[in-house]
């Protein structure tokens, strides 16, 4: 049999052209072999089928082909006429068994394509974690044949192309080699010659780089040596890219078939696929980049079960005590180093979120006896992933270490913090939330004001509790009034909602304070204590001091509150009959601070002097000279030599 030169030659070097040919030949002299078996031969013609499918052989050449084959076997049979009509009847069965070997094989490739792009699909609609959707991909691009390896990645912080995820074995020996060295990292910068490849121009163009001839094109010569040993002999970069066409994270595909990737099929597959994680990748895309050595590495110590708990205490902000502690998962790093969160929750999908609840419980539980046998009876709050919320396992995992435990339902509170991927919304999670709930376990919205879901959250679930998102205190630093007009606000609404509310990111006595007067309930972060392990929570419950006098402020932080609060209820409260309680409340905050300070000749206590008695509405430059006076004195507490 023959093949096309010509077409097949224009995509692939000579010697590949040469290798098809003596596999043709090969597989044509088992026609007639008087042994073969049927199954045998349907075996072989579908595995050939598929070569020919991969390799962008075209069907209608095959059936070309064998119709000349026979042809020319009829000729050159010189047998006599019974032995010829015999040996032509059998040659062309098999011919017919060949052809229906081979249709099934292309049908199988186009199969395992299709199955790969809805595997593909299905990941998309119903992963709940960046980590689970990359590797879900890997894994449904690996199961199509054609010995495909691939691996996927973004750019880091530093410009560097990092994979984050790879499939195949020779995937995965690819990545180490490049780490290792043996192989140039990919770039994505025209400057270098590593970034002059498939990945590089992919990346830039923004659109899909075929090499039908990987070892033999001059662009992947840095490469060509270890490719080589791995039995690259075709590849494609497929760039993810956003709405406006800029790329933001890098497919590259490798098969051990020439011209792989230029057939019809694979080529639509590529399209397909590129349209959909893109799209997908591009909802995603705050979702750390992170470098797949380190996805591994995180991911052996968790099967290890190198976890430990530290315990971050919160306090009531009324009077000072210990009401919980926030359970906070460590990894340990091979020197003994703990690995805070925020390196490892990136690597891990939902299978070892759930290995991590599993453990964390585990070792709540043993610390609650502790504690308990020490006097210290607190709620233990864990950190639940909103994916988990409706699925069976990470609910028999709360369940089964709550059995018989010191650490009972009431005693537990779980904050689940929104998936940035996906909110709580089907009737699954509702049921699982309410089953939590109805066991006794309170529930709490962790990370308020992260984004419009996690509010629009409070209409749809009957939370226990509410947290603020730290992020949103932190600049209160360099922004202390939209600080505390956060924390004035969602405080009120929680409220509204009869809900307790918690804030994070209290780091030093003026944020304390200012979160009390502020009628927040609940206080936790570094200006109250660090996360500890159990172990240290005695003494550090022997020596708290809670000084905060939400009726006398010390720190300008407080009487900036206390200002902001005072404002607020004289432009929407005030009374022909004078001010009421709580802004004379308000108003006494601000006296003694100014008094406390020495500070009632200064511009600032003759402006609150003047505006704090007056009956009539506050200028708006007279408000923010007072609220810039006042922050003036916040950052004066604050500012530290050298600073």
């Amino acid at each position: 049999m023959r093949v096309r030169q010509t077409e097949y030659c224009s995509t692939s070097p000579p010697d590949e052209f040469t290798k098809l040919k003596i596999h043709q030949a090969e597989h044509l002299g088992k026609l007639l072999d008087p042994a073969l078996t049927l199954d045998e031969h349907l075996l072989a013609a579908q595995r050939t089928g598929r070569i020919h499918a991969l390799v962008g052989v075209d069907l209608l050449w095959i059936i070309e082909a064998y119709s000349m084959y026979q042809q020319e076997l009829q000729r050159l049979l010189t047998s006599g006429l019974q032995e010829r009509e015999l040996v032509t009847n059998i040659v062309s069965r098999r011919i017919l068994v060949e052809l229906q070997g081979q249709v099934s094989g292309y049908r199988r490739i186009e199969m395992l394509l299709a199955q790969a792009l809805t595997q593909i699909e299905e990941l998309i609609q119903t992963t709940a974690n960046f980590a689970d959707l990359v590797r879900g991909a890997m894994a449904a691009i690996g199961g199509v044949d054609g010995e495909i390896s691939s691996f996927f990645a973004r750019v880091d912080a530093y410009g560097e192309l990092q994979v984050e995820d790879s499939c195949g074995a020779a995937g995965h020996s690819y990545h180490r080699a490049m780490m290792s060295g043996s192989a140039p990292k990919i770039s994505i910068s025209p400057e270098k010659p590593e970034g002059q490849g498939p990945g590089g121009r992919a990346w830039r163009s923004g659109r899909i780089v075929v090499s039908d001839a990987w070892t033999i094109e001059a662009a992947t010569q840095p490469w060509r040596a270890v490719g080589e040993v791995l039995g690259f002999r075709s590849g494609a970069a497929v760039p993810l890219t956003d709405e406006d066409g800029h790329t933001i994270a890098l497919l590259s595909l490798y098969s051990g078939w020439p011209g792989c990737f230029s057939t019809m099929h694979m080529g639509r597959f590529l399209v397909d696929v590129q349209r959909a994680l893109s799209h997908a990748v591009r909802r995603r895309s705050g979702a750390p980049v992170l470098p797949l050595q380190d996805r591994q590495t995180y991911r052996r110590m968790l099967a290890e079960g190198r976890v430990v708990m530290l315990y971050q205490p919160i306090i009531n902000l009324h009077d000072g005590s210990l009401q919980k502690v926030e359970a906070l998962a460590r990894l340990v790093g091979d020197d003994g180093v703990l690995v805070p969160p925020s390196h490892f929750f990136p690597a891990f999908g939902t299978d070892e979120l759930l290995r991590l609840l599993q453990l964390g419980l585990e070792q709540c539980c043993a610390d609650c006896e502790w504690l308990e046998q020490r006097g210290i009876s607190p709620i233990f709050a864990v950190n639940f992933p909103a994916e988990g919320i409706g699925d069976p396992r990470y609910e028999e995992a709360v369940f089964y270490a709550l059995k018989g435990a010191v650490l009972g339902p009431s005693r537990l509170q779980i904050e689940i913090l929104e998936s940035r991927e996906r909110s709580l919304r089907d009737e699954q999670q509702r049921t699982g939330f309410q089953r939590l709930r109805d066991a006794g376990i309170r529930v709490v919205q962790d990370d308020l004001g992260s984004g419009y879901s996690s509010l629009l959250r409070l209409d749809q679930y009957g939370f226990d509790e509410i947290k603020i998102d730290q992020g949103l205190i932190r600049g209160a630093l360099r922004r202390p009034r939209r600080a505390l007009e956060f924390i004035l606000y969602l405080t009120r609404m929680a409220h509204a909602f009869g809900m307790p509310f918690t804030v994070e990111g209290l780091e030093n006595p003026g944020m304390i304070e200012a979160a009390a007067i502020l009628g927040a309930d609940l206080g936790q972060g570094y200006g109250i204590a660090r996360p500890m392990p159990a172990t240290e929570i005695v003494s550090w419950h022997q020596g708290f001091c809670y000084q905060v006098d939400t009726f006398h402020p010390v720190t300008a932080l407080g009487a900036l509150s206390a200002y902001l609060l005072w404002d607020m209820q004289r432009s929407t409260g005030y009374s022909a009959n004078g001010p009421d309680a709580a802004q004379l409340i308000n108003r006494n905050r601000m006296d003694h601070f100014v008094k406390l300070r020495g500070l009632q000749d200064s511009e600032l206590g003759q402006l609150l002097g003047s505006h704090l008695a007056e009956v009539g509405a506050m200028e708006l430059e007279q408000r923010d000279m007072v609220v810039s006076l006042l922050t003036g004195l916040w950052f004066e507490e604050n500012s530290h030599p050298g600073a």
